[in-house]
């Protein structure tokens, strides 16, 4: 009778729950490696482990390009607009009066324009790079020559022509030439070789400019644009204008990407002008990495016909100030009358 009183405390004693410590020391013979488990014994509602779940992250996210990186942009944003891609070679500082407000409504005085070469922000007084010279008050007709040539041989001309319909034509040099100064101005161009700038539309300042090493075009920039540019108070922006075809083939777009840029503000502008003077010079950065491997000189020959045109920007700047002048003036007369 004793053997079967103890027998069911013994069993009651043993269908107690382990204590926390008994559980978790367990022999070590029953200890499982989780290392030497097949992926066929893992069950399949069971998470990923953390190297699986950040390798298919990653792949996923690696096909998908950031959203600031170029693959990301649209195709038809224009990198010019956004104000990027613009990498100044070489930089330049046109020295030009231009014309004050308070001012006679006459043209100015045929002063030569030098035109400097700026390295690390500063340039040689003594020497310009280029010198665009008139020889008549009445005439904007110009030539364009290196700064260190006495002989005055004209790289670019620039002709002027009364009436409407005629625009502003440059002429560049024939390699059997042997006209300079004034001689040049004078003469008559070919009609084949004459490279106009026209005006985008009758009341726009806009200026379309064709030529053999593509088609330029000067425009004003808009707000967010100068914004963009340090101390820019005026900005002058030159595009090359490219017809490109998109992937679907149908029709042609139009790519503009700047080449050039005059910046005018308080640092860069020529000194003795303010805001508010029209044709005033400034500083003109170009980007002519595209035209270096260009033969038979066409990196000077871009380089020249950037000048030419952006002083042909500031001569227009000037007609536009005198005809606001006779404007004023003959509105003042009327009132008087």
């Amino acid at each position: 009778m004793s053997t079967l009183t103890e027998t069911p405390q013994l069993v009651s004693r043993t269908s107690s729950l382990p204590s926390y410590c008994s559980a978790t020391e367990l022999p070590s013979s029953s200890v499982v490696n989780l290392t030497e488990l097949s992926p066929g014994t893992r069950l399949s509602n069971s998470p990923p482990t953390y190297d699986d779940a950040t390798a298919r992250s990653f792949s996923n996210a690696s096909i998908r390009p950031p959203p600031n990186t170029p693959d990301s942009r649209s195709s038809d944003s224009s990198p010019s607009r956004a104000g990027e891609c613009f990498t100044p070679t070489v930089q330049f500082q046109i020295e030009s009066s231009g014309k004050h407000w308070l001012s006679l409504p006459r043209g100015t005085r045929p002063d030569p324009i030098p035109v400097f070469r700026v390295e690390e922000g500063r340039w040689n007084c003594s020497t310009p790079a280029y010198r665009s010279l008139r020889f008549s008050r009445s005439d904007n007709s110009c030539i364009l020559i290196r700064g260190d040539d006495a002989a005055q041989m004209p790289v670019c001309t620039t002709l002027y022509r009364f009436g409407p319909g005629k625009p502003p034509v440059f002429r560049l040099p024939n390699e059997n030439s042997s006209l300079h100064g004034s001689a040049v101005v004078t003469e008559i161009c070919e009609e084949d070789s004459d490279l106009q700038i026209r005006s985008k539309s009758l009341t726009s300042r806009t200026q379309v400019l064709k030529t053999p090493c593509g088609t330029f075009r000067w425009r004003y920039a808009s707000r967010k644009e100068r914004a963009a540019v340090d101390g820019a108070d005026t900005l002058l922006i030159c595009e090359l204008v490219q017809q490109a075809i998109p992937a679907n083939g149908m029709k042609t777009e139009e790519k503009a990407s700047r080449v050039a840029q005059l910046v005018r503000g308080e640092k860069t502008r020529t000194p003795g002008t303010g805001r508010t003077t029209a044709g005033n010079g400034g500083r003109l950065m170009m980007d002519l990495f595209r035209w270096t491997d260009l033969k038979n000189g066409g990196k000077d020959t871009v380089e020249c016909l950037i000048v030419a045109s952006c002083i042909c920007m500031l001569k227009k700047e000037v007609d536009r100030r005198r005809m606001h002048q006779l404007m004023a003036v003959g509105a003042g007369v009327a009132i008087i009358a």
